[in-house]
């Protein structure tokens, strides 16, 4: 019978332990969504007491699109070197970290009334009473391919995984929910339209 302690293997990636740190907003970063060293902390103590694999929290894609304040931010090169360092130091302890990537859409209090918040559809959010303006093709495509960038900069900076969150409301969420996708497009009406821009 296998215990928490066992080593395993996901692929190529080889985990000493069953333990998983689950992505959680720390609130830590800066403004700007650079690492403090107070979560470069959190991370490291994570590491030293032994975690197998460790998740960040969620790091925005687009500049211009911070769901919550204190957020890692993963949208243009000038993070890759800086979480360098981190990962290196995880590494150096035998753990593995995968770094969590998010568009946050209407599920915010965050500056809102300040910025335009996509999603799907044109909806207002029942938890944040933010109102979302529904996507163009255009800009689907366009945060789609910052998503892929930001998942590149994960890669380049040392990390073991990039794990994309889909779930809690979030952009991608709402696209996969008929309540909030009433779009009548390639990207709504099915559940394979609806996951499409995830797929």
């Amino acid at each position: 019978m296998k215990d928490l302690f066992d080593s395993t293997k996901i692929l190529n990636l080889n985990i000493k332990n069953r333990f998983f740190r689950s992505a959680v907003w720390e609130n830590l970063a800066d403004e700007k969504g650079h690492l403090t060293k107070e979560l470069k902390f959190v991370y490291e103590e994570l590491a030293k007491g032994g975690v197998g694999t460790i998740i960040t929290g969620y790091a925005f894609v687009t500049e211009d699109e911070q769901p919550n304040p204190g957020m890692m931010g993963i949208y243009e090169d000038s993070f890759i070197e800086e979480y360098k360092g981190l990962t290196d130091k995880v590494h150096n302890c035998g753990s593995n970290i995968i770094m969590q990537i998010v568009y946050g859409g209407f599920m915010t209090s965050f500056n809102v009334g300040e910025r335009i918040i996509w999603g799907p559809s044109t909806v207002e959010c029942e938890t944040t009473g933010a109102m979302a303006k529904e996507m163009t093709k255009k800009e689907i495509k366009y945060l789609v391919n910052a998503f892929v960038k930001a998942a590149l900069r994960v890669k380049e900076a040392g990390f073991d995984g990039v794990q994309i969150h889909a779930a809690h409301g979030y952009l991608l969420s709402q696209f996969l929910s008929p309540y909030y996708n009433k779009r009548e497009d390639e990207y709504g009406g099915s559940i394979e339209n609806r996951g499409r821009i995830i797929f």
